[in-house]
This record gives C-alpha cells, structure tokens and sequence, in this order.
C-alpha cells in the first residue's frame, strides 16, 4: 500500500494573503477617493455652492421646521428664511467691507511697522537671536497668509458671485424639498435601514447646524470683546482689527490664534509691552472662560471632534479647497462623525469569509471599484468628444435638430407626404431659420457686445455706494461675464469658416437621421436580446420626447423674454434695446441664471444712462419677471419637459460650463433630462433578466452572498487583478 504524501505548503503564505484582501480593498476606496475630489475640484463652482447651501439650510432649518409646525406652507416658510439668511449674510458683509475695506491699507503698514517695531525692541533687550527669527517668521506667516487669502478672494470676485447666486436659489430648494430629496435619496434601502440613516442624518444635520449658529455667535462676542479690550488699551484700527477677529474665528483653532498674534504683535508696537501683555493675559483669561462656560452654552447638542482631528481636517481642507476647504472642514467632519456609525450598521453585512475583511470595508469596496469603472468610462467619453470635436459636436446638433424637427416630420407624413420629402422640407426649413437668426445675431448683437459690457459695467458702478458700497463688487461680476460674452462671440465669428462648415454637416445628418432614423433604430432593437427590447425602445422614445420638447419650449420662453425686454426697453427710451434683447433670447437657454444675467445687464444699463423714473420701472420689472419666471413659467416647462428639479438644474449648468464651456451650459440641463427620464428603464435592462433568474456575475447575488465579487472575476476571486480563482484563506 502506497504511503499517502501530504499536502504541500501553500505558496503564498496566510498572513500575506489576508493582508492582500484587506489592501486591495483599502487601494480602491482611497483611489475612488481620490477620483471623487479630482472631479469636485473640476466642478469646483458646484463643489462649493453645494457646500455653502448644506452649510446655511444645516444652520436655518430649524427655524423653517417651526414655522411648518405653526401652519405655514412649505414654500412659504422655505422663502421667507431664505430671504432672511440672505439679508444677514449681505449685512454682515456690508459691515466688514464698510469697517475693514478702507483701513487694508493703513492696516498693512501698521503691521509691518509693528513687525520692524518688535525687531527692535527685542534687539534692545538682548533676546536670543533664534527667539527674535521665531517671532519675525510668525508674523510674516500671519500675514502672508491673511494677504493671500485676501487676494484669492479678490482674485475670484466673479467666481464668489456666481457660487453667491446659485447658493441663494439652492438654500431656498433644500430648505423646501431638503427632506424629500433626503427620502428619495434612499428609496433603495430597506425600511428599517431607512429610519436608522434619516435619524442618524436628522441628527447630524441639527448637530452642525448648531455648531454653525455658535460659532457664529462666539465670533461675534470674540470680535465685540476684543474691539472694546482694544478700545480701553488706545489701540489704532481697532475696528478693522475686530472685524478680523470676526473673520478669522470661523476658523477653529488656527484662526484666534492668527488674530491674537497680530493684535498683541500690533499692540506691543504701537501702546508699549505693558499693554501687549495686559491684553494677552485678559485675553487668556476669557478665552479660558468661553472655552469652559460659553461655548457648552451656545453650542448645545454638538458633535464632539477631537481636536486633532480637527487641526488635521482643516489642513486637508486648507490644502484642497483653499479658503472654502478651510471654512467648510469642521462641518463636514463633524456630519461624516455623527453619521459613520449608523452607516457602518446599515451596510456592514457581517465579515467576509474568515473573518478577516470587515463586511463594510468589502462593501464600500465593491462599490468604490464599480464606481471607478463607471467613472473611467465616462472619462472616456468626454476624452473622445474633445479629441474630436468635429465629429462630435455636428453628430449631437444634429441629433438635437432631429429630435426638435420630428413631431413636424410626423404630421407631413400623416398627411400624405412622403418621409424623404417631409424630411428635407422640415429640415431646410429649420436651418433656415437658424441661419437667419444667427446672421441677425451676428449683425446686431456681436458689434455691440462690448458697449454692453461697459455700460453694464458702468450701472453697477453706480449703483454701488463708492468703491466700497455694497454693489461694488458687482461692477466686476458683471465686467467679467462681459468680458467672457465678447471673447466667446469674438472666437466664433473668427471660426465664422469651421461654423459652417459644422451647420453643413449638421444639416445633412439631421435629414438622415429624420428619413431613416427609425429604420435604423428598428434595426439596433432587433440586435438587442428580446427579453430588454421594449424597455430600450421605450428609452430612446422618452429621450427624443424629452430632448425636442425642452429645446420647442426653451426656444419659445427665451422668444418671450426678448420680445418682452425689448418692448420695456423701447418703450422707455434705453439704448442697446434690440441686442440686449437678441442676448436675453439666446440666454434663456441657460434656465434660471441666463435670464437672471440678461435682465440684470438690461437693468444696468439702464441705471448708467436713464432717469431715476426710468430706473425704477426697469427694477419694477426686473424683478417681476424673474420671480415669474423663475417661479411660475420654469418650473412649469421644465418639470414637464424634463421632470427634474429646479436645484438639478442650477447645479447642472456650471458643471456642464467646467467641462464643455458654453456648449456644456447649453446641453446640461437636456442631457439631465434625458437621463431623468431614462435612468429607471436603463437599470431594469442593466439588471436581471426576469424576477426570478439567478443572478449573473455583477449582478445582486455577488453583494449580498458570502463571497464578495471582485474586481476581475465576479464569480470567483475577490482579489485584484490577476487573482486566482477557487477557494481561498480567511479574508480573501
């Protein structure tokens, strides 16, 4: 009888294959990660309105749940506090511009005398060199930084305006339908896995929205506290100084620490090292009594950071958001704390096999690399359309035109007409109309873009109160969108040659794609699985639906808006009547904010060049027209044509101008509303066959089995790429 070998050693030994199980996972999540901020960084106008809107409806949503409980209606409460927070927020800046604008400079030569001042008086009394280096390289940082935080600001004037703009139409939308995009958001769970993540996001929200509200008010008391300690002591710019202070205390530790540095440094320089210390001490004192009586008071029920992890969180967001980053840490920190662990308990389904891989890890992880791939997919879509834009740009005007013109095909033929004719009747009829709307275009608006841009520039200018009144800043919102208009409109009549030559090949597929589009449309279904061919024939039809029926009723909006404007326009006397009117049509396109600029910059004009009666009847109806349309006529068409909200399409239009310019911003908001209406159709084709057919690989079975499906085969290893497949150690 043969003697039986034993089994050989396995080649790779346990402990490092568990150590693979683990890392491959932890690779995925950090590099989704990554690729997640990447992205927000490109949409980095979506990324911070997004920020900014969470922040303050966080901060006012109790106060729109009281006056819900009171009988008031949804809209109603959700406007008024909106209009609220709006009115704080533009008194709070009035106030620091009008009390630290003018001082910037004063204030600057006072901190560098109080620097030179201190390296003399620390030279007089013989401190050690290494000490007076220290506390020269301190102050220097200080105000380095606050310089160049100042001029970040500055710098992204326009930016700041177009995140202020978008940020005050989101507030209001997540204060008035926050809870059910909150519920929709999670429809996909179960019951139970719905209650534990709405509570547990319930309470994170109220956590940092009363951590919002105190930091608030503690800046205020350290600004008052320090003005009036300032005050008695005889220290110069002490209200510049408090207004600092204000701004500074929204950034936890770093920022009180840059402000007391730099009112003790200017206080030793200016009043003398007695009162330096005086105010130090005092200032110790009541810190330490803020820290241990106030702040419990003020802030309530709030999320507990460690502060290591919050001096960490502020660098990481110092370092990818810049100020915002900075700002927006603490609270996204302290939402992601009291929200882990009911998270952690929704999706952890018990450790994978052996006990080694957390269950949640091996989740996010099967998520994060499908994600990645989805992503990279995408990626390379958008890589290929601007590698060849010649290709891609006529193939999708023309399937717009198409989706456009064929309600008019459909009726010739239903009436007699032959397809071909009825195509090229509609579809020349159509350009046509195009090509003379944008001759007239070309004639009467390019011309005058930059007197536009000028005389807006100039109205805002004089609506401000100075160089520091409260529109101010405005002048440069507006110079800059005109200055954006006049390069575009300069680019395209330069491209005059490449235009038409697109519009030509335009015009050709869209006849095609008119007389045999539902040939070759019949023809794809029939290469697509019987079982998924009505479903991907119902798509397409809602996306050609969805696709002409925006652009018909976007089209006929933006024609009443310009005929409107031109009208008032004409009626008072105000020049530019008839551009700013071919600009208003062409800017309807760009739902909610292309109207909101186009009347804004006909109200500017208007304030440079027009009698004070004038003015105020162009207001009167600036402002009538926006709350109608942007409340009544908007919401009407697009939740019929596209069926998505008001807030989707805000924030689709800056997202579509990072990554396709002003193309992008024209096709965002159908390209969502294709998707809206299609994306439940294309899941069930994505998913299983029948109710009751056993999943394939990717499919269901692999997250809910006790082996999870990895990134090459989803029905055998969960290892990365080049895993073996067959039965592995505990973890893998």
């Amino acid at each position: 009888m043969m003697e039986q070998r034993a089994a050989p050693p396995p080649t790779v030994p346990t402990w490092l294959m568990n150590l693979a199980a683990i890392g491959w996972r932890v690779l995925v999540v950090v590099a989704f990660c990554i690729v997640a901020v990447y992205v927000a960084s490109i949409v980095a106008t979506v990324t911070a309105t997004v920020l900014v809107s969470v922040i303050f409806a966080a901060a006012f949503a109790p106060v729109v749940r009281r006056l819900r409980a009171r009988g008031w209606a949804r809209t109603r409460s959700a406007a008024i506090v909106t209009a609220g927070v709006v009115l704080l927020v533009v008194a709070t800046l009035t106030l620091i511009v009008l009390a630290f604008v003018p001082y910037v400079g004063q204030l600057r030569d006072t901190i560098q005398a109080a620097q030179a001042s201190l390296q003399s008086s620390l030279a007089s009394i013989s401190v050690p060199p290494e000490l007076t280096k220290a506390v020269d390289a301190a102050i220097t940082a200080a105000k380095a930084w606050v310089e160049a935080q100042a001029s970040e600001l500055a710098g992204s004037l326009a930016q700041a305006g177009t995140v202020g703009i978008l940020s005050i139409f989101t507030v209001f939308f997540l204060l008035q339908d926050g809870d059910r995009a909150w519920r929709w958001a999670l429809q996909a769970g179960a019951e139970w896995q719905q209650e534990r993540v709405s509570d547990a996001g319930r309470d994170a929200l109220e956590r940092v929205g009363g951590y919002l509200r105190g930091l608030a008010v503690l800046a205020a008391v350290n600004a008052v506290r320090d003005f009036v300690l300032m005050w008695i002591l005889g220290v110069p710019l002490a209200g510049p100084l408090a207004v600092l202070v204000f701004v500074l205390s929204f950034i936890p530790y770093f920022g009180g620490m840059i402000a007391t540095l730099l009112i003790v440094s200017i206080t030793w320089a200016t009043v003398g090292l007695n009162a330096a210390v005086v105010f130090l001490v005092v200032i110790t004192a009541l810190n330490l009594i803020e820290g241990n009586v106030m702040m419990p008071l003020v802030y309530g029920k709030t999320v507990d950071i460690h502060p290591a992890v919050a001096l960490v969180a502020i660098l990481a967001g110092g370092a990818v958001g810049g100020i915002l980053g900075i700002f927006a840490a603490i609270p996204i920190v302290a939402f992601v704390v009291a929200i882990w662990s009911s998270l952690i308990a929704v999706i952890d389904t018990g450790p994978a096999p052996g006990g080694v891989v957390p269950g949640w890890l091996d989740r996010v992880a099967q998520w994060s690399w499908r994600l990645l791939v989805g992503i990279a997919l995408l990626g390379l879509v958008l890589f290929v359309a601007d590698s060849a834009p010649s290709v891609v740009a006529p193939l999708v005007f023309s399937l717009i035109l198409a989706a456009t013109f064929l309600p008019a095909v459909e009726r010739l033929v239903a009436r007699g007409w032959r397809r071909a004719v009825a195509s090229i009747a509609v579809t020349f009829a159509g350009i046509g109309a195009i090509v003379l709307l944008g001759f007239f275009s070309v004639v009467v608006m390019i011309p005058q873009l930059q007197e536009i841009a000028d005389r807006s520039t100039a109205g805002a200018g004089s609506a401000g109160t100075g160089t520091d009144g409260v529109l101010a800043g405005l002048a440069d919102i507006v110079q800059a969108y005109g200055l954006a208009a006049v390069a575009t409109a300069a680019a395209a009549v330069a491209a005059i040659a490449l235009l038409t030559l697109l519009l030509i090949i335009s015009t050709v597929l869209c006849f095609y794609f008119l007389k045999d589009g539902r040939r070759a449309w019949a023809a794809f279904l029939q290469r697509v699985p019987v079982g998924r061919r009505e479903e991907i024939g119902t798509a397409g039809q809602k996306a050609v639906g969805v696709l002409g029926g925006y652009m018909v009723a976007t089209g006929v909006i933006s024609a009443f808006a310009a005929a409107t404007q031109f009208a008032i326009m004409a009626l008072l006397g105000i020049p530019l009547a008839l551009p700013l009117a071919v600009l208003a049509f062409f800017g309807g396109f760009i739902p909610y904010i292309g109207s909101l600029l186009t009347t804004l910059a006909a109200f500017l004009v208007t304030v440079a060049v027009g009698t004070p009666q004038q003015i105020a009847i162009m207001a009167a109806w600036t402002l009538v027209f926006n709350i109608v349309q942007g409340n009544v006529v908007a919401p009407l068409v697009y939740g019929r044509a596209v069926n998505i909200h008001p807030a989707v399409v805000l924030l689709a239009l800056p997202a579509g101008m990072a990554v396709a310019g002003i193309i992008g911003m024209f096709l965002a908001v159908p390209f969502i509303g294709v998707v809206a209406a299609t994306w439940r159709i294309l899941l069930r084709v994505f998913g299983p066959p029948t109710a009751g057919a056993a999943a394939g690989p990717g499919g269901p079975a692999d997250e809910t089995s006790g082996r999870a499906a990895g990134p090459v085969g989803d029905d055998a290893s969960p290892g990365p790429p080049g895993a073996v497949a067959g039965p592995e150690p505990a973890g893998a």
